[in-house]
């Protein structure tokens, strides 16, 4: 999913004590790798099904994950995940209810298995736990939320050597220094593994572009985040990027080889803003392939 890999298992596979260590081990090498892991069970009655999610980065849960909902949309176009997963599913194709710690996300699902996802609860959640901007280091920031959120340009201006293209051993001591100095300034009582990187465009006609180096002491960087991405068209509105209130549509660039800013890939967002802030957001991935299916034996 734009570069990065996700994984879904039926969490009844595992104890509740253990189902965490053997989530990262999952995503380990040797093992099947990737970088978060959709632990599905039983819906409620608001929604068809659950997700408990481990993320490699923080080697934690996560409260939401964006890339594994257009995974999943994908995964219930193509198979019968009732049958594969022993799960109680509609048989409706065309539209999923997935629940996380966070509230609802209704996944609209096309022919194709392209999904787009409708991320109300997610800036729902955002906008409780607040946007703030400031400076990092001397750089112009925003926490958005969890998300530590900076400009390729502002970052720049202060530190004229910085490269992105890829990321240098000099850019990368830099960023994790930004890092540590964000969660240090924005403190929002957790060790802090949601950053994201916005680039200019390539030229007047061009997209944003985008890298999400989570946790860069450590070589962890995602190419692509859906979450980490509607965080930064959030921030682009609190920016003043954007122009006023109404719906609007956004194309950001992602998915390259993880030490790049940008990507071959396209993330889509669309925002409804309203008196400056975000109201309703709703996204989708451009490039979304199912590359195993099949047992795992750890």
């Amino acid at each position: 999913m734009g570069g990065n890999e996700i994984v879904l298992v039926p969490r009844e596979e595992f104890s509740r004590s253990s189902e965490l260590k053997a989530g990262l081990r999952i995503l380990e090498r040797p093992q099947v790798r990737g970088d978060q892991l959709g632990l599905l069970y039983e819906g409620t009655e608001e929604s068809d099904l659950r997700a408990k999610i481990v993320d490699i980065n923080s080697r934690g849960y996560l409260p939401m994950c964006g890339g594994l909902t257009q995974v999943l949309g994908k995964a219930y176009r193509r198979f019968d995940l009732s049958d594969l997963f022993g799960l109680d599913l509609p048989n409706r194709r065309d539209r999923l209810v997935l629940e996380t710690e966070i509230g609802p996300f209704p996944l609209e699902i096309d022919e194709e298995g392209r999904t787009l996802t409708v991320m109300d609860s997610f800036v729902t959640s955002i906008s409780e736990a607040g946007i703030e901007a400031g400076e990092v280091n001397g750089v112009k920031s925003f926490r958005v939320g969890d998300f530590f959120v900076t400009f390729e340009s502002e970052i720049r201006k202060e530190y004229p050597r910085s490269t992105f293209c890829p990321i240098d051993e000099e850019t990368k001591r830099l960023l994790i220094d930004l890092q540590e100095a964000f969660r240090e300034k924005f403190s929002t009582g957790k060790d802090n593994r949601d950053f994201a990187i916005v680039g200019e465009p390539r030229d007047d006609e061009g997209n944003r572009r985008l890298v999400f180096p989570h946790n860069l002491s450590e070589d962890l960087v995602e190419p692509s985040c859906g979450t980490g991405t509607v965080a930064v068209a959030m921030a682009l509105v609190e920016h003043g990027s954007l122009p006023g209130d109404g719906r609007v549509g956004l194309d950001f660039e992602s998915g390259g080889d993880g030490y790049s800013i940008g990507g071959p890939d396209l993330t889509h967002v669309t925002l409804e803003v309203e008196s400056g802030r975000v109201r309703s957001a709703e996204f989708s991935h451009d490039n979304v392939e199912i590359v195993a299916v099949g047992k795992l034996y750890l």
